[in-house]
């Protein structure tokens, strides 16, 4: 979940910018992905080389990095211009964000009720540019009853995360995007991902290569830097959606990503 703190508030020419938490994380997350991949390219790869590369100084990149500096928006202007990225890409880290789409969390017993697979592919189905609002279209589109279908469609207008027409059943989007909290340990999580592999597997079986993408890497980590590859995969996540989001919608895919050790920790 992200947690925003009203106490970052700077004032500069008269105008008033409000810093949140998640304004600096975004910032500490980009710092990381870059730093991570300049040192897979080299492995001899210094802080101080990349405080270089960033423009800015080196002890306060590393604080940064360990969550110990707040970014204001000079400095994160400054770091965006020595990472390179587009105006278009650094306005999505800066504290006024438009344009950009939020992510309302979802709580334990909301997800519960909505935990099976078909639930969460049916709002986005209802965003392909073809859709249809009838149940029968919908469970033939997605290989499911359509009992299964109609009791999705109501639980979904129940729970206000669809809008139904009361005359016409016509169903459309609220613009809404969701999430549910994964570090929390709950059986409609663990049934949830237990499908996303049974799905994967159907996949695997049933949909040709070029209609699909398995990969997988296996590498060498600190599991004490778990909370870095969440936050790494979750921001991976949110531009993925955002930008493949952006064009014409005609399928509903499912990306899924594990992460897991394989090896046995010594607790002795």
């Amino acid at each position: 979940m992200d947690h925003f703190d009203s106490k970052h508030l700077v004032k500069r020419v008269g105008a008033s910018y409000h810093f949140s938490m998640i304004d600096t994380e975004k910032i500490r997350i980009l710092l990381l992905e870059g730093l991570v991949q300049s040192q897979v390219r080299n492995p001899h790869y210094s802080m101080r080389a990349y405080a270089k590369k960033v423009g800015y100084p080196q002890s306060a990149v590393s604080e940064i990095l360990a969550g110990k500096r707040t970014v204001t928006q000079k400095a994160a202007k400054r770091i965006l211009e020595g990472l390179d990225l587009t105006p278009e890409e650094a306005s999505s880290y800066l504290g006024h964000q438009s344009g950009i789409q939020s992510y309302e969390a979802i709580d334990m017993d909301t997800y519960h009720a909505i935990s099976d697979w078909h639930y969460f592919a049916i709002l986005s189905l209802i965003e392909t540019k073809d859709f249809q609002s009838s149940p029968k279209w919908i469970a033939s589109r997605l290989g499911i009853t359509e009992k299964k279908a109609v009791e999705a469609v109501e639980s979904l207008d129940r729970l206000g995360m669809i809008k139904r027409d009361s005359k016409s059943k016509k169903i459309t989007p609220t613009g809404k995007q969701f999430e549910a909290v994964s570090a929390v340990r709950n059986q409609a999580l663990k049934k949830a991902n237990r499908q996303n592999l049974e799905l994967a597997t159907q996949a695997l079986d049933n949909i040709p290569p070029e209609e699909r993408d398995f990969t997988a890497i296996t590498l060498a980590m600190d599991p004490d830097r778990l909370v870095d590859a969440r936050k790494l995969i979750k921001n991976f996540r949110r531009n993925f959606t955002r930008v493949m989001e952006s064009s014409s919608k005609k399928e509903v895919y499912k990306l899924t990503i594990q992460m897991f050790p394989l090896t046995k920790r010594d607790h002795t």
